[in-house]
């Protein structure tokens, strides 16, 4: 009651006007925290939030309202300190040992409920179970975070009440633009951190070694190096998820704002380590792209945004 920006964000709603954040799925999550604080920085105010693969762990923090140093830090605990994507495990059930990012998760929201959090955030996932998209509006927040990202065969699925077997988001739909506009009419801004759509590699498929010439050769220490440089297994996985190679038409109306921030220096799939690299990039990038296009963008104090369909340079 301290200031009327719910009464706002609910008249937005009621007017078909409510602004929707995107957060796509991809190999450099952090570039969304960047993005999203340039976009507060120029006056952008979000009503709902939603995401798909690892957008929708920065979405859930955006709807929490955490500030975006806030969310760096969570992403610092969960990635580099409890190291939740370099703990590998003998492949049974996946690739990593998800225990630790479980914990992580839960340390960052609590009990917390999606009904609980401050703005309306959804979390896209795939449904194996039923070959469907799922959209997951209720129940403890981490789980549908957890189940949004679980990479097959890099992590192990999320299994819910019903016995659905859910896994990353990004097979069924990398950017849920067409959940946010089921869910409320008016605007979107879409980040979209996908892969680029040419990408060569520079290895010798002769050279790809058996199980008896790669154990020779990372048993001598004089020749592991000479190994090819061949992407590894859940790079080859995520890679695979993240294509998109039907590239099926998005529902992009005429005041959508569609982002795409480069792949930039520290971005990968599994090592985290440089995420304060991406994110202080995102930002700057974040800040000239939307500086470049304040000619055609306005909005008012109260967060009102006319967005134009117009992808950046």
């Amino acid at each position: 009651m301290e200031d009327d920006e719910d009464f706002q964000s609910l008249r937005r709603f009621l007017a078909g006007e409510a602004v929707g954040f995107v957060a796509g799925g991809g190999a450099f999550g952090p570039a969304h925290v960047g993005v999203y604080k340039a976009l507060r920085e120029r006056g952008f105010v979000f009503d709902i939030f939603g995401g798909s693969s690892v957008g929708s762990g920065m979405a859930a923090g955006f709807a929490l309202l955490m500030e975006p140093e806030a969310i760096e830090a969570a992403v610092h605990d969960i990635f580099v300190k409890s190291r939740a994507f370099k703990r590998f495990i003998l492949p049974k059930c996946s690739l990593l040992d998800h225990t630790a990012l479980n914990w992580a998760l839960q340390r960052l929201y609590g009990s917390t409920p999606i009904e609980g959090v401050w703005k309306p955030f959804f979390a896209v996932t795939t449904d194996l179970s039923e070959s469907a998209l799922r959209v997951i509006r209720t129940g403890p927040l981490w789980r549908p975070v957890r189940a949004s990202s679980s990479i097959p065969g890099v992590l192990p699925p999320v299994f819910d009440e019903d016995g659905r077997m859910l896994v990353d988001g990004a097979i069924a739909d990398n950017v849920p633009l067409g959940v946010m506009k089921s869910l409320k009419a008016g605007p979107n801004v879409v980040v979209d951190i996908s892969l680029p759509e040419r990408c060569l590699f520079d290895v010798d498929y002769q050279s790809i070694p058996g199980r008896w010439g790669l154990l020779n050769r990372l048993l001598n220490p004089f020749s592991w190096r000479t190994l090819p440089r061949c992407p590894t297994p859940a790079g080859i996985i995520q890679r695979s998820i993240f294509t998109n190679i039907r590239k099926e038409p998005r529902l992009a109306g005429p005041h959508d704002l569609f982002l795409h921030p480069p792949p930039f220096p520290g971005s990968s799939y599994m090592n985290w380590d440089r995420h304060a690299d991406v994110f202080d990039a995102a930002y700057r990038w974040g800040l000239e792209v939307l500086d470049s296009l304040q000619p055609l963008t306005q909005h008012s104090r109260c967060g009102q945004v006319n967005l134009p369909n117009k992808s950046n340079p």
